[in-house]
């Protein structure tokens, strides 16, 4: 959280030194970000990133359900 609050103030920072207007470092502070979140997620669909975290998981996910009492007997 604090890098990405040192990242916005360093891009109006940079924004206001060009000259650009307030409106327009929100703008693009907005479009960046946009476009940081849609490649990350197109990332992780693409390389399946979170299948690959969930089959890491399952022996943590199995050895937690085999672990609960079940009343049901088939």
């Amino acid at each position: 959280m604090v890098i990405g609050t040192a990242l916005i103030v360093l891009t109006w920072v940079l924004f206001i030194g060009m000259g650009l207007p307030v409106w327009a470092g929100i703008l693009l502070t907005l479009v960046g970000a946009f476009i940081i979140l849609f490649g990350m997620t197109f990332g992780i669909y693409i390389f399946n990133l979170d299948m690959k975290l969930t089959s890491a998981l399952e022996p943590i996910f199995i050895k937690h359900y085999d672990k609960i009492k079940r009343d049901q007997h088939l």
